[in-house]
């Protein structure tokens, strides 16, 4: 199933739980309904700790990142990295370019660092340069001939 599917579905049950849930709370009366409330409340808020919690954790579980450094590349470079939908990278043209004559300098100070993103840094590149993380929908880039 598609994430869009799956959007629904769970749009649909969250739904109906919650008409379901406001029929009992009303055919048990305001006084039940009062305690009832209290209770799911207390679910529903360690419910939301808990996804927070499982959120900072896999986000430092997927920490690393791709990095070119002290490189001469005569083409382009295309990191892609933790998508969640289609990528296309189109080039056209004669073919691979040349390296450029320029070797790569020394790193420069305070570079970044290489585990927390995508990083160019220190080197040549004659052609384009194209990075791509974390998307959530389909990315595109085309270049013409």
């Amino acid at each position: 199933m598609t994430a869009k599917t799956w959007a629904w579905v769970g749009g649909t049950m969250a739904g109906a739980a919650v008409v379901g849930l406001a029929v009992y709370l009303a055919v048990v009366g305001l006084d039940e309904a009062d305690k009832w409330a209290s209770v799911l409340g207390l679910f529903v808020a360690l419910a939301g700790l808990a996804v927070s919690v499982i959120g900072v954790w896999r986000e430092r579980a997927s920490a690393g990142g791709q990095s070119v450094t002290h490189s001469v590349i005569g083409g382009g470079i295309a990191q892609v990295s933790g998508t969640g939908g289609n990528v296309r990278i189109t080039r056209r043209g004669t073919g691979p370019v040349a390296p450029p004559p320029t070797p790569p300098g020394a790193p420069p100070a305070g570079a970044p660092p290489v585990d927390d993103g995508q990083w160019v840094h220190g080197s040549t590149v004659s052609g384009p340069v194209d990075q791509v993380q974390g998307t959530g929908g389909d990315v595109d880039i085309d270049e013409g001939p």
